[in-house]
């Protein structure tokens, strides 16, 4: 069958000027996204944009309440929301979680990976194995198995996208916390690999890699400190992440694949 003749393939091989310039292309209407870490923070950002923007959202967390609240905004404002409580290393709940969305939802096309944590930032020899064992987990197994699960109903998608959330520490690492920067180092690996495998179905993965966030992530003290070394002045906002996450869900992303997107101030630039 030769793209004239698949509706879905020619709209991925359409120029530029079809798939992004009408009126409304950067809304989401009509898609459903799964979006993990949602209860708060950035994912929360993401989770509301997302339904903003038009998307159905599954708001998804280990906490179970703190995903129905923002679920509970989404609906408010009018848009199509469910909550899951889920822990992302459980390959079976992924799998359940992927499900109920769907049937729930009415499919799944955006898929965003933005469950984390970080343990103390501890040199090698301080650093716990059960700590290091818990981060790659939730970084590397959770998506690898939520990605799996999701595959069916994205290969029936007209626009399915994967967005990983990384962090500038996965490319440029700063010599402690060891768990958290080998897991964001391997993720990058498991994007490239995903998008290596399946961009030619269509399906596009990219991932983000923020500096600092204004998040509980974060303490205190360290946000005067980190600020000095970024070019703009200030750690990102959740929304800065929020916005990036919703272009690359948008047909205004549609020749993006296996990318990696720095949202950090310009702090790379200078070096962190």
């Amino acid at each position: 069958m030769t793209s004239s003749q698949d509706p879905k393939r020619a709209m991925r091989d359409a120029p530029r000027s079809v798939l992004s310039l009408a009126p409304d292309a950067h809304r989401l209407t009509g898609r459903v996204a799964f979006v993990t870490g949602a209860g708060r923070g950035a994912g929360r950002a993401h989770a509301r944009l997302l339904g903003a923007r038009g998307a159905a959202v599954a708001a998804v967390d280990i906490d179970t309440d703190a995903a129905a609240a923002v679920a509970a905004e989404i609906i408010a404002a009018g848009g199509r929301a469910l909550a899951l409580g889920l822990d992302i290393t459980d390959a079976a709940a992924d799998a359940a979680a992927i499900e109920a969305t769907a049937r729930e939802l009415g499919g799944l096309d955006i898929l965003v990976h933005n469950a984390g944590l970080m343990y103390s930032m501890t040199g090698l020899e301080q650093t716990d194995l059960a700590d290091f064992d818990r981060l790659i987990a939730v970084n590397v197994h959770g998506p690898l198995h939520l990605t799996r699960a999701a595959l069916p109903w994205l290969r029936r998608s007209r626009a399915p996208r994967v967005i990983f959330i990384n962090s500038q520490w996965g490319q440029v690492p700063d010599g402690h916390s060891y768990g958290y920067m080998v897991a964001k180092a391997a993720q990058l690996g498991l994007m490239k690999t995903l998008a290596k495998e399946f961009t030619p179905e269509g399906i596009l993965v990219n991932a983000i890699t923020p500096g600092a966030i204004l998040t509980r992530m974060v303490p205190a003290e360290y946000i005067e400190a980190e600020q000095k070394n970024i070019p703009l002045g200030r750690l990102a906002h959740p929304e800065d992440i929020a916005y990036a996450v919703a272009f690359l869900a948008s047909d205004e992303s549609a020749f993006i694949a296996g990318q990696t997107l720095a949202v950090n101030g310009g702090a790379l630039v200078v070096g962190i």
